[in-house]
C-alpha cells in the first residue's frame, strides 16, 4: 500500500495557508477569472492559479494513494478511502474547508465513486462520517464561512486578552474553498453590466464585488491564526507525487476492479432472481449483458 511516511495529510493545510494569505481578492473578480483559459491572458490572477494548483495537487494526491497500487485489494483501498475520510473531518474542524472540499469532490471522481467493492468495504462508522460530510459541504455557503471566520477571530481575541488557551486557539482558522466565490463572482459578472443607461457605473455590481472582496479579506485575516509547521518529509512527498490525468486514474480504476467483474455479478443477480421465481425475468436477448462503465468524455 502506498505511504506518506511519518506525517500524515493533515499537514496540507501549511502551504494551502500560505497561499490564501497572500491570495489577492480581485483576482477572483468574475471578469478576470472568466478569462483563465484564454492563452493570450495566461498570466492573469496568479494568485488565484497558484490555490488552484495547491487543491489539484492535493485532488491528484488522493487519487494515487487509492488507485496507484495495482496490488491492492478492495479492503486495502476501502482503508485508505477511511482514512481520507478522517482526513476530511480533521480539516473541517480546523475550518479548512478548501481541503475539505477537495478530499469529497476527489473521492466522489468517477474513478473512485465506481469501486464499489472498495465502498462495500468501508466501515460503517467511516460511512456514516461520509455521508454526514457530503450532505453538510452542500450547505456550505459564503455567510457560513463569514460567521466561522468571525467566530473564530472573536476566539482569538478574548484568547489573547485573558492569557488562556492561547496556543491552542491560535491552532484553528479559516481557510475557504475558493469555488464559493467563483461562483458568486462569475454569476455576479454574467448577470450584471458594468454600465447602466450609457456611461453611468453601475453601483450595485460594485457594491455586491467589494462586499465580497470584504469577505475574502475577513477569511485571510481568521487563516493568519494557524499555527501549523510544515513537516519537511511530507512536503517532499506531496510535490513528488506524480500526477494523473482524468483517463490514467480511471483506467487504474479499472484495473483495480474491472467493468467484467460486475458483468459476472449483474448475470448472478437475474440467476438468483430467476431461481427464486421460477421463471426467467430478464428480458430475453442474445448479446452479453451490456454494462454501461466507460470512461469519462475528453474534449
Amino acid at each position: 500500500m502506498l505511504s506518506w511516511g511519518a506525517a500524515g495529510p493533515g499537514d496540507t493545510p501549511h502551504l494551502l495557508q500560505e497561499l490564501f494569505k497572500t491570495l489577492v481578492p480581485t483576482h477572483c473578480l468574475g471578469s478576470i477569472w472568466s478569462e483563465r483559459d484564454n492563452r493570450e491572458r495566461e498570466s492573469l490572477a496568479p494568485t488565484v492559479r497558484d490555490t488552484v494548483m495547491h487543491d489539484n495537487t492535493v485532488a491528484n494526491c488522493i487519487l494515487v494513494t487509492c488507485l496507484g497500487d495495482a496490488s491492492m485489494t478492495a479492503q486495502d483501498t476501502a482503508r485508505v478511502v477511511e482514512l481520507w475520510i478522517r482526513v476530511a473531518e480533521e480539516c473541517r474542524a480546523l475550518g479548512n474547508f478548501c481541503s475539505l472540499h477537495t478530499i469529497l469532490s476527489a473521492l466522489q471522481s468517477p474513478a473512485i465513486a465506481r469501486l464499489q467493492d472498495t465502498w462495500e468495504q468501508v466501515s460503517r462508522e467511516s460511512s456514516r462520517t461520509w455521508k454526514k460530510w457530503v450532505r453538510r459541504e452542500k450547505r456550505v455557503s459564503r455567510e457560513l464561512l463569514v460567521q466561522e471566520a468571525t467566530s473564530v477571530l472573536k476566539t482569538a481575541e478574548r484568547a489573547r486578552q485573558g492569557a488562556q488557551e492561547r496556543q491552542q486557539q491560535q491552532e484553528r482558522g479559516v481557510v475557504p474553498s475558493l469555488v464559493t466565490f467563483f461562483c458568486s463572482l462569475e454569476l455576479l459578472d454574467a448577470t450584471m453590466e458594468d454600465y447602466v443607461e450609457g456611461n453611468v457605473l453601475n453601483c450595485r455590481k460594485w457594491n455586491e464585488q467589494f462586499k465580497l472582496m470584504e469577505e475574502i479579506e475577513l477569511l485571510q485575516e481568521a487563516a493568519n491564526l494557524y499555527t501549523m509547521q510544515p513537516d519537511e518529509h511530507f512536503g517532499a512527498w506531496f510535490q513528488a507525487v506524480e500526477p494523473l490525468s482524468e483517463e490514467e486514474s480511471y483506467s487504474l480504476s479499472c484495473q483495480l476492479e474491472p467493468r467484467y467483474h460486475w458483468v459476472r455479478k449483474i448475470r448472478l443477480f437475474f440467476k438468483h432472481k430467476k431461481d427464486r421465481s421460477g421463471q426467467n425475468t430478464r428480458p430475453s436477448t442474445k448479446g452479453p449483458v451490456v454494462v454501461v462503465d466507460d470512461p469519462p468524455e475528453t474534449s
